[in-house]
């Protein structure tokens, strides 16, 4: 598809292979000699030497960087990549920031190799979504590192800035109508020539924030860092030389290549289906938006397929490379634990397929500056869910698998003046802290922190109000927000700030989504997390009440009348005496939630991570002064098993097991020798060869909004009033065996299928 601004295509990065990139011959590549020979010892000496290298370079963005977003919440990466951009390094920060920064340097060596061209001594700015950011807040370096002359190697560094202009502070624009009412897209652009910051380029670019000062030091950060690792990569080489080098680079690309592609011809053949459904698009929208991905394996390849996305709009789309790095968000802790974590190795091995113009492949020039923390997050959650399901049909590498995970962002972005009277722009990152999904075999971790940023932290809250004119009322875990299952998915946690130390009122971002219809998918008949939420208490007798310590632990005893904004709000105010309250993600569940062990519930309940209402209408339990009853509990668990198929009381089902020529599908549901689908549980026929087993069992389908999967109904922030939970069981032993948050009236999701 043409983008209707002639000449934007040029601009659009696809995916291609280092060997078909256009590079001007006059810039010279390294290419080791043939008689190269590395050692396993020297290998192992040099691969771990350049990712400490790429360490380092992540220390010194914290060091120099006076931001809270980097030396707080690790709102960043590093990476390191060959002479054509195939990343081999990248750092444990926030993954998608660094996996989208191959994109970044093939674009810059197609288009820049020759005018202005590419030589030592440059550095390279760039923070255009199209050409392969993440979106324009997340800005990056690249700098190229050449030996004898030639290029070996590149270095980047991407870090988000608090402010690069745009309609509202924070450059984040929730009523966006396109790109040009967002921060100003920047193509790679030459920084450092010759070994010198060119101050016309950085006047240009530090010109559009409204935060100039901290955007400067951030700058100069990325600088820093991209410098000390060129450094230490020309020590590397002073010792072992340039040919030895490039030969470990070249052998840890191709070594992960190989590793990856055996592993996957371990897995079974098949295709997987996974659709999220979105609430709202932008400021006044009351759209539900379907995300439906399909993901094929096949022998040694993998393909995501999101080609049947909704077409974009409002304001939270991203562009397809966002996407391509969100989808790696889920394939490296899922398919490469084990493996080095080097992009451009498994991304041979990886195909996506887009129709441009959609909500996760934006046409130019849609708006996508919301992209990271909106739409985005539906491709992390969507490949979480399609690898993990596809891990449950390979029992050698199904305990890697794991349910969503902190399945959105609460955008609590606070701005105003700072109590010296001079602007400010407060990014909190508790929602870093959100919960880790169910694994097969345990409960997830609760406000543990992001799959998609291993090293990322809950910013410290006294740091924050040193820093910011807040106060933090309460930070802690919220009960009953992870997905239910035989394994717990992790709760997230909740906060309420209020302005302190400020003479004006202060107002807040709120721009998010995941607060209508929960995000946070479950498998294998795990519930999914709950729902997000923003609520403000206004005009209320904080000071009062604390002038007589009384300190409240939840918003609900700030106030009776608490006001519900919409996911995407935009700019609210926040008045002096006015408390901001959210409530963030917890995992998704795995299994049965009838089946989890009677002691963990109570354990759970005593712990304060549920609540007893909560314990009885999920779980099945009953308590006694407070106490889970095991006799009683699984007796009413028999119970509510044989209503689920309007049945008599139905006892705790035989673990799952295979018979002679059986295969599994998933942790509930076998293949016969045909490729019929069976309930593992108890032998139960569910359909025929190729037919989809939801088919085959009992769909109970209930509203969303009389679940306890939303906080408030659904229909307080869009129109669809046909969102409904569906919940498979199998007829004959009543296991619960997969969950959907779908729309009515739509089929069933085909979404484990096996070659047959």
């Amino acid at each position: 598809m043409t983008s209707p601004i002639p000449g934007a295509d040029k601009f659009q990065s696809t995916a291609k292979l280092a060997t078909d990139l256009m590079i001007d011959p006059r810039l010279t590549l390294y290419t080791p000699s043939e008689d190269t020979l590395v050692d396993p010892v020297t290998y192992a000496v040099i691969s771990h030497k350049l990712t400490q290298i790429n360490d380092e370079a992540a220390a010194t963005i914290c060091k120099v960087s006076g931001s809270p977003v980097a030396n707080e919440a690790a709102d960043f990466n590093t990476v390191l990549g060959d002479a054509r951009g195939d990343l081999f390094a990248l750092g444990s920060y926030i993954s998608m920031h660094g996996t989208v920064v191959q994109r970044l340097i093939q674009w810059t060596l197609e288009h820049r190799s020759t005018n202005p061209g590419i030589r030592e001594g440059d550095a390279f700015l760039v923070n255009d979504p199209w050409v392969g950011a993440a979106h324009q807040s997340d800005t990056a370096i690249l700098r190229p590192i050449f030996v004898d002359g030639k290029l070996i190697a590149w270095v980047g560094a991407t870090l988000h800035f608090l402010d690069l202009g745009g309609r509202y502070p924070s450059s984040l624009i929730p009523d966006a109508e396109d790109v040009f009412t967002e921060s100003v897209p920047i193509p790679p652009v030459k920084i450092v020539e010759n070994g010198q910051i060119r101050e016309d380029i950085e006047d240009m670019f530090l010109r559009r924030s409204r935060l100039p000062l901290s955007a400067a030091l951030d700058l100069r950060s990325l600088l820093a860092a991209t410098t000390v690792a060129e450094q230490r990569i020309h020590d590397v080489v002073a010792a072992y030389g340039g040919d030895t080098v490039a030969q470990v680079i070249e052998q840890i690309l191709d070594s992960t290549e190989s590793r990856f592609r055996h592993r996957l011809r371990e897995i079974p053949n098949g295709t997987w289906r996974h659709s999220v459904l979105w609430d709202s698009a932008g400021v006044g929208d009351r759209t539900v938006y379907q995300l439906p991905i399909t993901m094929h394996k096949k022998d040694d390849r993998l393909v995501f397929d999101l080609r049947e996305v909704a077409a974009q709009s409002g304001a939270i789309n991203c562009t397809r490379t966002l996407s391509e790095a969100c989808i790696m968000s889920a394939v490296l802790p899922l398919l490469c634990p084990d493996l080095p974590w080097a992009p451009g190795a498994i991304l041979r091995a990886v195909e996506f397929r887009f129709t441009q113009g959609t909500i996760l492949a934006a046409q130019f020039p849609a708006s996508v500056g919301g992209g990271t923390t909106q739409a985005a997050w539906s491709a992390v959650n969507a490949a979480t869910a399609l690898i993990s399901k596809m891990l449950t049909a390979c029992p050698q590498y199904k305990e890697n698998l794991l349910a969503v995970s902190t399945p959105a962002w609460i955008f609590q972005l606070i701005g105003g003046l700072n109590k010296d009277g001079s602007p400010t722009l407060a990014l909190s990152l508790d929602q870093a802290a959100g919960g880790i999904g169910a694994r097969s075999w345990a409960d997830g971790d609760d406000v543990a922190g992001m799959m998609l940023s291993p090293s990322c932290e809950i910013a410290n809250v006294e740091t924050q109000e040193w820093h910011e004119p807040l106060l933090w009322l309460y930070r802690d875990e919220l009960p009953d927000s992870g997905g239910p299952g035989r394994f717990r998915g992790g709760n997230g946690g909740r906060s309420a700030i209020m302005a302190y130390g400020t003479a004006a009122p202060l107002f807040n971002m709120c721009y998010t989504s995941g607060v209508a219809i929960p995000p946070g998918a479950g498998l294998c008949g795990g519930w999914p997390s709950k729902t997000g939420y923003y609520k403000f208490a206004r005009d209320t007798d904080i000071w009062q009440r604390y002038a007589r310590s009384d300190i409240p632990d939840s918003e609900h005893e700030i106030s009776d009348d608490l006001e519900w904004p919409p996911s995407q709000g935009g700019m609210m105010p926040i008045g002096l005496d006015d408390v901001l309250a959210i409530g963030w993600f917890g995992g998704g569940g795995f299994g049965d939630p009838l089946e989890r062990d009677p002691e963990a519930v109570d354990r759970d309940l005593q712990e304060g991570a549920i609540t007893g209402q909560h314990a009885q209408d999920v779980y099945g339990a009953v308590l006694t002064d407070g106490v889970v009853d095991l006799h009683a509990t699984e007796q009413r668990r028999a119970q509510l098993r044989g209503a689920r198929i309007d049945a008599g009381p139905k006892p705790t089902p035989a673990p799952p097991r295979l018979h002679d020529g059986q295969r599994w599908l998933d942790d509930n549901v076998s293949l016969d020798a045909a490729g019929a689908s069976l309930c593992a549980r108890c032998g139960h026929h569910l359909g025929e060869p190729q037919q989809n087993y939801k088919l085959g069992c009992c769909a109970i389908e209930t509203p969303l909004g009389e679940t306890d999967r939303v906080w408030v109904s659904p229909t307080n922030y869009v129109d669809n009033t046909d969102i409904v939970f569906r919940q498979y069981v199998c007829p004959g032993c009543a296991t619960l065996l997969e969950t959907d948050v779908t729309l009515a009236g739509i089929a069933p999701i085909h979404d484990k299928e096996l070659a047959q």
